[in-house]
C-alpha cells in the first residue's frame, strides 16, 4: 500500500511540475513574442475605431488581436462589418474566442500573423513591436489590395510615410499614444 501511495505521489508531483512548466511557457509566450499581449485601454478604443473609418463593407483584421477588444468594439459600432482577429499565443486566443462568442461577424484564428491570409482585408490594425511591424508590412503589401487602410499603434512603419498621425493624448496609460495611418 505504501508503494502505491508513493508512486501516486510521484505521479501527482510530476504532473504538477509539468503543469507549472507549461503554464510558465504559455505566460512567457504572451510577453516575449512579436506581438505581446498588452491590452489597449478602453478609453482610446473608440478613437482607434473612428480613425479606421470603417464602412458596412469593411473587413477588419487585427493582427495580434489579444483578447479582441478592438474587434468587439468595432462590430458594436459597425455591426455590418466582418472582423478577423489573429492571435498565436494560446491564452489571449482563448480569451478572444470566449469574449467574441456572441459576435457572429468576428472570426478568431490561432495562426502566425506572418503566415495568415489577409488578402480580403480592407482595414488592418496593428499593435506590434517595431521589428514585427516592419517585417509584416511586406506581407501586407503583397496580399492586400491598393487602398487598404493600415493603422499601427505607437510604432511607425520604416519604409512608408504615414498619410496621417493621430495623437491620442492618452492620459490613462503611456501605451497607445499615437496612431500611424497608412493607405497602401
Amino acid at each position: 500500500m505504501l508503494i502505491i501511495l508513493f508512486i501516486l505521489s510521484c505521479f501527482i508531483f510530476l504532473a504538477l511540475i509539468i503543469f507549472i512548466f507549461l503554464t510558465f511557457f504559455k505566460i512567457t509566450e504572451i510577453f516575449f513574442t512579436d506581438a505581446p499581449f498588452i491590452p489597449t485601454t478602453n478609453e482610446i478604443i473608440d478613437d482607434i475605431i473612428e480613425n479606421l473609418k470603417l464602412t458596412n463593407k469593411s473587413v477588419l483584421y487585427d493582427l495580434g488581436c489579444g483578447d479582441a477588444r478592438i474587434l468587439i468594439r468595432a462590430v458594436e459600432l459597425k455591426p455590418n462589418i466582418r472582423a478577423v482577429g489573429v492571435e498565436v499565443a494560446y491564452l489571449p486566443y482563448l480569451l478572444a474566442k470566449f469574449f467574441t462568442g456572441k459576435h457572429k461577424q468576428i472570426k478568431i484564428l490561432r495562426e502566425d500573423i506572418f503566415k495568415t491570409n489577409i488578402s480580403d482585408a480592407t482595414h488592418i490594425f496593428l499593435y506590434l513591436y517595431p521589428k514585427a511591424v516592419n517585417k509584416l508590412i511586406e506581407n501586407i503589401k503583397k496580399q492586400c489590395k491598393p487602398g487598404t487602410l493600415v493603422i499601427s499603434c505607437d510604432f511607425e512603419i520604416e519604409s512608408y510615410k504615414p498619410t496621417n498621425i493621430v495623437d491620442l493624448k492618452n492620459k490613462h496609460s503611456k501605451l497607445c499614444q499615437k496612431l500611424f495611418i497608412y493607405n497602401l
